[in-house]
């Protein structure tokens, strides 16, 4: 799979953020457990919680460094996280029994699952184990980048 050079290459981590463009380095050091630990209470995500989320996300994406950048359309990532969400949310799993992440998300695919994990909240979060609730906030800080960086599509690589 080719990208564009001028791709956006990100990585959100729990101890931290790094995004990569036309050789700019931005890395940030508020990740996600700091999101967690400013919106979620007592290790449930609620509606209360995503709204903190979009709030503290929509903070970062918002500083100086980030919003300076000049995006393609195009993001790419070799996050974990990412892949998991590509098999909860977007996979053909509903026709095969094993799941096959998907590898490119557009922007309206990412919309309507985002939708479905806020229609669905206590189903999605049953499906992962507690420790790995971030993967959650790791959606709601990609579906903030796609509107606020204007992403149109992720290619996990």
């Amino acid at each position: 799979m080719t990208h564009p050079d001028s791709a956006l290459k990100f990585s959100l981590g729990l101890n931290g953020l790094s995004f990569d463009i036309d050789n700019q380095h931005i890395r940030l050091e508020q990740g996600l457990s700091f999101i967690n630990s400013k919106s979620i209470s007592h290790g449930v995500i609620d509606e209360l919680a995503i709204e903190k989320m979009i709030h503290f996300i929509e903070e970062i994406i918002e500083s100086q460094p980030l919003r300076d950048l000049n995006i393609s359309g195009v993001a790419v990532t070799s996050d974990t996280a990412m892949t998991q969400l590509s098999e909860l949310f977007f996979s053909a799993k509903k026709q095969i029994r094993f799941f096959s992440a998907k590898k490119q998300i557009s922007r309206i695919e990412l919309e309507h699952g985002f939708n479905e994990f806020i229609e669905h909240l206590s189903y999605y979060t049953s499906q992962v184990v507690p420790n790995q609730l971030y993967i959650f906030t790791y959606f709601v800080f990609v579906r903030e980048m796609m509107h606020h960086l204007r992403v149109e599509q992720i290619q996990i690589i």
